[in-house]
């Protein structure tokens, strides 16, 4: 029976460093293609990241109309802003497309 040699070259130091500058070249290339894999990625779902589809949090609302939980929940129970998920109590989640129309009818008519 022959036995193989795991060795690459007749040096057990020159394979290991052999071994070392491949894994550092299959690091550096999984590296390069996981950055133009993200970019990619965000560039086809960019509309999800910043388009007016984009859910908005209770916390993300309230910081853009400056109001507090109590008033964002008196908004929602009054109809006047209208949460993807009414039946959530406390962590709605709100199209910033309809955020954004209420702060224009807001700012149109003064009233809200």
């Amino acid at each position: 029976m022959v036995k193989k040699n795991n060795l690459v070259f007749l040096n057990k130091e020159l394979d290991e460093q052999l071994q070392a500058r491949v894994r550092v070249l299959v690091m550096k290339n999984l590296i390069k293609f996981r950055k133009k894999f993200i970019a990619d990625y965000i560039e086809q779902n960019f509309s999800k990241f910043m388009g007016e589809d984009r859910l908005l949090t209770s916390d993300e609302v309230m910081k853009m109309l400056q109001m507090s939980r109590q008033t964002l929940g008196r908004r929602v129970k009054a109809g006047v802003l209208l949460p993807v998920n009414p039946e959530a109590k406390r962590h709605y989640r709100f199209m910033k497309n309809d955020v954004v129309n209420y702060i224009e009818r807001k700012g149109g008519d003064g009233n809200d």
